[in-house]
């Protein structure tokens, strides 16, 4: 098996042309929507309240947003790593307040963070998924190697209430060409669990609606593929107005996703 690092950096490969400052208007503007990130901002300030880390490292996170997040709404007094393996995302973070480190979630370290001797919180947000199917279980172990006993680790992760669903939207994946793999909340609940963690909570979070125009960008899929993709999944799956949806000429992907609140054990 590829090591954790081979299949995220496969997938970031794929889509350096949406990194940066195109990465806040794609999709509409999700991943930069401070109300769409409120959900998940607030879980995090719940884990900040609880725990009262002296690091908060945000794994893959992007441009930093999250994190800039943190920031507007008060946060104080803490170290703020972002972490993610594109240069060019880290490149669109430019806050004084935030350290970039260019660094694979499957390979960071806990001195690499400048944590030790320090209490660490993790934070992540449509991460997980880039690992792949079969190369999840050591990045949630690496994850939770990172942590003491009692810190945590709060993210926002693909997962669908649903099989069909996200049988649906694998075969989507899977037919744009990426390793990227998603699944039910149970499952990756229980995978959390396999790998060490305490999971407290599972919250909602706003769907993330993606246009095949958009995705055709993200991925370099002409028009003639994304209209034959569309069919075929509507074909395979029929029709699925709550996640998939196909005109006869483009599609729109529902990508649903849960914030998971989870303690070290």
């Amino acid at each position: 098996m590829e090591s954790n690092a081979s299949w995220e950096e496969e997938s970031i490969l794929k889509e350096t042309v949406i990194h940066g400052q195109r990465w806040a208007t794609i999709f509409d503007g999700y991943f930069s929507d401070p109300e769409i990130a409120r959900p998940l901002v607030k879980a995090v300030e719940r884990a900040i309240d609880a725990t009262r880390p002296e690091v908060v490292a945000d794994i893959g996170g992007g441009t930093g947003f999250i994190l800039e997040e943190l920031l507007r709404r008060g946060l104080k007094g803490v170290r703020l790593v972002n972490v993610d393996a594109s240069p060019k995302q880290l490149s669109a973070c430019n806050n004084n307040a935030i350290v970039t480190l260019q660094a694979s979630a499957g390979k960071v370290t806990r001195s690499e963070l400048q944590a030790e001797g320090a209490r660490l919180l993790l934070i992540a947000r449509s991460v997980l998924h880039y690992f792949g199917r079969l190369s999840l279980d050591p990045l949630l172990r690496h994850l939770h190697g990172l942590l003491l006993p009692g810190e945590f680790f709060v993210h926002q992760s693909g997962a669908f209430r649903r099989q069909k669903d996200a049988d649906l939207i694998n075969h989507l994946y899977a037919r744009m060409g990426t390793q990227k793999w998603f699944f039910t909340v149970d499952e990756l609940k229980a995978k959390l669990e396999d790998a060490g963690f305490i999971v407290h909570d599972i919250l909602p979070a706003p769907v993330l609606e993606m246009s095949s125009a958009d995705l055709g960008e993200r991925y370099g899929l002409s028009p003639e593929l994304r209209a034959s993709i569309g069919q075929e999944v509507e074909q395979l799956f029929g029709r699925n107005q709550e996640v998939f949806a196909y005109d006869g000429n483009e599609f729109k992907a529902c990508l649903h996703s849960a914030i998971f609140a989870c303690e070290a054990a």
